[in-house]
């Protein structure tokens, strides 16, 4: 009987946004990572989560905290993350019956990460949790064969990590992976602001300028909305997005030189299928102007961007879970 007679889930929780899926494999859920919870007379009460939660953070009350529970790939705050967790099982329960919930996890977690995340999905509700690993995730639902003894690599640049994978008769061959990923970029547009325009920016402005820059062309200037850190009053500010090509550039090296080491680490043998095939790029990261052109002509190979990378991860998490028990043989 397949796992997902049950009315089971596949989520992918990403640092940035988290996808939720069922067994038909339809998306039910695909919204911000982010909660809010109002805490009165002791009691905590969730108020919003997905896109309604993001658009709370800093301009909530203080009863209200808005928090995302995820950071960095990993559990920032395990009671928050039950909490979200259970929402999300909320929203793929078809019955009364407890599902199983599988989760795909970056491959780089701790074991201790990994049981925190597990118990907290348990304590949500679910009848058993199977964590699979991003690189099969991705992988499986970019439609790459990972059975065969024909390398495929897969780079999935996320908004809390990049990770550089080569996968080979359904394993690990080599992996790498940098934090400096899609969020770690938001905070350098927010620092560059404050630091070098005197202004503060939210984070959301931040991903709105880097989704605008294009670092092998001439970009336009941006109106923003922003404060003036010299007297803290508000100010319509003209950004020039030509400022921000170095910053947007130097992460780019980052990924290249993680993509570098996992193929560094790779036997000679990969090599040829390198040469053939290329790396598939996925994630939300891989939507950014320019990273598949540079990647490409800076590693000299051939770099094919995936043609649903937000949706990959959920969509592969999906159909490893149907078919778990081949899977399994071979993760």
């Amino acid at each position: 009987m397949a796992l997902f007679d049950r009315n089971d889930i596949a989520v992918d929780l990403g640092t940035a946004n988290t996808i939720v899926r069922n067994n038909t494999d339809e998306v039910l859920f695909c919204e911000a990572t982010c909660i809010a919870l109002e805490t009165k007379y002791n009691n905590v009460r969730t108020i919003a989560i997905g896109d309604n939660a993001k658009k709370m953070l800093g301009r909530a009350p203080q009863e209200i905290c808005v928090i995302n529970p995820i950071s960095k790939g990993a559990i920032s705050d395990f009671e928050t993350t039950k909490i979200f967790m259970q929402a999300l099982i909320d929203k793929g329960r078809t019955n009364s019956l407890a599902p199983r919930v599988g989760i795909s996890i970056p491959q780089n977690l701790t074991q201790v990460e990994r049981h925190s995340l597990y118990e907290a999905t348990m304590l949500a509700g679910a009848k058993e949790v199977l964590l699979i690993e991003d690189p099969f995730s991705a992988s499986v639902g970019a439609g790459l064969d990972i059975s065969t003894a024909r390398a495929k690599m897969v780079i999935d640049a996320g908004g809390g990590l990049v990770e550089a994978s080569i996968i080979s008769l359904g394993g690990l061959v080599t992996s790498a992976f940098t934090k400096e990923a899609g969020d770690f970029i938001d905070y350098a547009i927010i620092e560059f602001c404050r630091h070098n325009k005197s202004i503060g920016i939210s984070k959301d402005t931040a991903e709105m300028i880097k989704q605008r820059i294009n670092v092998f062309s001439d970009n336009p200037s941006v109106a923003i909305g922003a404060k003036n850190l010299v007297n803290g009053m508000p100010i319509a500010y003209e950004l020039q997005l030509n400022d921000f090509k170095n910053l947007l550039l130097n992460s780019m090296e980052k990924i290249k030189r993680v993509i570098l080491e996992a193929i560094h680490e790779a036997p000679p043998q990969i090599a040829p299928d390198l040469i053939d095939d290329g790396a598939v790029l996925t994630g939300g990261l891989a939507l950014m102007q320019g990273l598949k052109d540079y990647l490409q002509e800076e590693l000299k190979i051939t770099i094919n961007l995936s043609p649903n990378p937000l949706l990959d991860i959920s969509k592969g998490a999906c159909k490893i879970m149907q078919n778990y028990a081949d899977y399994n043989q071979e993760l």
